[in-house]
């Protein structure tokens, strides 16, 4: 993005030239800064490489379309904060739709007139600042609260309607191990687990931010991913150099058993099933939340039926001696062999299984829940 006392740069994505000039010279004699790309490939360059302030784009391009430019920017998070303002001759309400559905925020009509241009540009430039302010206003807020005592993580006992048992085995004095569980709507429940880097007192002053960040973005309003992008988006302007989260994210609709799980370069989590079935290891790939401001982030769905079980745990339980994979491999083996016991006593006893007979070097946090 622009320094803030230089002109804002606006992308002007289309394959007809007499539209790009017309634009730009709108834009230009109003004293914006103006570059222009005229398909798919020049679009997501320009983003990548220009970040531009905002994007006017064409839906209809040589090489693709518009809709799927805007998906794609929002998907790698190369142009998460980027607002897209979409440009076409085509005015029935299913193509706007289309447009706002994508991830657009506006939607101009061809030929465009110049007053509409700059009026709808100016506004979302004001929305985009706005919402900077906001970010910015609440690191300043998470910075105070870092220094403060580290709040306290629910209890099963305060969430019954979670249906959650964790437990947490502290080895070091202050480490950065964390969960959190929150309520998202109507029986919609945010699991969270994440692992801050170091191992010093600043570690666990900065899970007091990830706690006071997750409360305030998690809700229905805010997709799992849109949660983890919108952490990752604050964490990397008040985190200290080479500070990051590991952090797992899932939600769980109780309605229809769907659970979406968000991974940011954790351990992958583990899904048991009631009627005996196979257990299941979730392995997407994602970015550390704090460390990249384009961070990317695996996503996957999925079907829970009652009874079926899901654990989320910090990477001490499967770095117990042996590799990772081993270690994996036997915590998978151990929850399988308690699946009939009831959650409060399957918890604390996986946990007894994985340090029995090896001294654990790392703090651990084991959360399961039953759907």
């Amino acid at each position: 993005m622009n320094p803030s006392n230089a002109a804002p740069l606006i992308l002007v994505v289309d394959d007809d030239t007499t539209t790009v000039l017309s634009i730009r010279g709108i834009l230009d004699q109003a004293g914006f800064a103006t570059a222009s790309a005229g398909d798919v490939a020049g679009a997501l360059a320009g983003v990548r490489e220009q970040h531009p302030d905002m994007v006017l784009l064409d839906v209809g391009l040589p090489d693709g379309s518009g809709f799927d430019v805007c998906r794609r920017l929002q998907a790698e998070n190369a142009g998460r904060t980027t607002p897209v303002l979409f440009i076409s001759a085509h005015e029935d309400v299913s193509m706007k739709v289309q447009g706002f559905e994508a991830g657009g925020v506006d939607y101009i009509t061809k030929p465009v007139a110049g007053p509409e241009v700059l009026a709808r540009v100016r506004t979302h430039l004001r929305l985009k600042r706005a919402y900077e302010r906001l970010a910015e206003l609440q690191a300043e807020r998470v910075e105070r609260l870092a220094s403060a005592q580290k709040d306290s993580m629910p209890r099963p006992e305060d969430l019954p309607g979670a249906r959650f048992q964790v437990a947490v085995r502290q080895v070091l004095t202050a480490g950065g191990d964390f969960y959190d569980v929150l309520p998202a709507g109507d029986r919609i429940v945010d699991y969270l687990v994440a692992d801050a880097s170091g191992h010093d007192l600043a570690a666990s002053y900065w899970t007091a931010a990830l706690k006071a960040l997750a409360a305030e973005y998690a809700g229905p309003t805010n997709a799992p991913l849109d949660v983890v992008g919108a952490l990752n988006h604050t964490l990397c302007r008040i985190l200290p150099p080479g500070s990051f989260f590991t952090m797992i994210y899932g939600r769980l609709n109780r309605q229809n058993g769907r659970l979406s799980l968000v991974n940011a370069g954790h351990p992958p989590a583990i899904i048991v099933p009631a009627d005996g079935t196979e257990a299941s290891v979730v392995r997407v790939d994602g970015d550390v939340v704090g460390a990249f401001p384009d961070g990317v982030f695996g996503v996957s769905e999925h079907t829970l039926r009652a009874g079926d079980r899901l654990f989320l745990y910090s990477d001490g339980l499967i770095e117990n001696g042996t590799s990772r994979e081993e270690g994996l491999r036997q915590l998978v083996g151990t929850c399988v062999a308690r699946r009939a016991l009831s959650l409060d006593h399957m918890v604390p006893s996986i946990l007894d299984e994985v340090t029995s007979g090896v001294p654990p070097q790392d703090d651990m946090v084991l959360l399961a829940v039953e759907a």
